[in-house]
């Protein structure tokens, strides 16, 4: 993958310098190698599913877990639930309908 405007392939892992804006699900930016990320002090690291979705974004800060992002969709590939887990292990739980709007 050359930028971040190229689509991930399948099944795949990769790694990123930063990520834009708080749009749920995050848009990863800055793709870099593994070798790259393991470098700085903070990277991200985007797991795309089958269908070439993010479904999971974690952050890394000194080597080490700072929070994750875990993703569904509903089958017309809008977000239908987003769970977030803190480094203390707190979570936010967030649910969208199928119009991708959250459910309040």
């Amino acid at each position: 993958m050359k930028s971040s405007t190229d689509t991930p392939p399948t099944n795949s892992v990769i790694y990123y310098g930063s990520w834009t804006s708080y749009q749920i699900p995050f848009v990863p930016v800055e793709p870099i190698s593994q070798e790259e990320a393991q470098k700085r002090q903070s990277y991200y690291v985007g797991y795309y599913n089958s269908s070439k979705q993010l479904e999971r974004f974690e952050k890394y800060l000194d080597g080490k877990l700072e929070w994750q992002d875990k993703y569904i969709y509903w089958d017309n590939r809008k977000l239908k639930t987003r769970n977030m887990i803190k480094t203390d292990g707190s979570e936010i739980n967030q649910n969208f309908d199928s119009n991708g709007n959250i459910m309040k």
